[in-house]
């Protein structure tokens, strides 16, 4: 699937994030109290997603315990983004991932994640974030700083500093919140 068919599928923000890193933005954006939706809401819905995106290729249904540890590793990445010291579990979910390294005749190494299905897309997750920061690019993949939204996007601005998904609301809430402090 090329980035602009895979693009398409998912919920990402604008411009949507580049290369595979939209698949991780696309993850991320699965749900959104606010606007209530969560595409993992059950264990058919989360299967169905990761299928439509290619990363669950198993042929076996995914268990209740596998989809609450990818609901789990979505909540915990999007608070990393947000709160960088907030490793604890996703070092904790981390240790139980295994790799294999292949070799290809460009010369270069890739870690393929082994084990279970599960942790085979977790796996595959966690190397796109690795493949971003060796690519520069996830300094600029961000997660709306406002409280109630916490949107995964990329920020595409000269000054990397855009804080929030859309300054049209979030950043417009945001100040509006600031603006009453202010005056009260």
């Amino acid at each position: 699937m090329d980035h602009e068919e895979l693009t398409a599928k998912l919920r990402t923000g604008t411009p949507p994030a580049p290369g595979n890193l939209v698949l991780l933005e696309g993850f991320l954006n699965t749900s959104h109290s606010e606007m209530g939706f969560d595409d993992f809401g059950t264990t058919d819905s989360t299967e169905s997603w990761l299928r439509g995106v290619g990363l669950w290729t198993e042929s076996k249904k995914i268990t209740m315990a596998q989809a609450q540890k990818i609901i789990d590793f979505r909540s915990d990445l999007r608070l990393w983004i947000l709160e960088k010291d907030h490793i604890q579990p996703l070092n904790h979910l981390a240790t139980a991932i295994t790799f294999q390294a292949e070799f290809n005749s460009e010369g270069d190494i890739q870690f393929v994640p082994t084990g279970d299905a599960c942790d085979r897309v977790l796996g595959a997750l966690i190397g796109m974030v690795s493949q971003s920061q060796q690519g520069g690019t996830w300094s600029r993949f961000k997660c709306c700083e406002l409280p109630t939204c916490g949107w995964a996007y990329y920020d595409s601005t000269r000054s990397r500093t855009k804080r929030w998904c859309s300054m049209k609301t979030c950043g417009s809430r945001h100040k509006a919140r600031e603006y009453y402090k202010r005056n009260r």
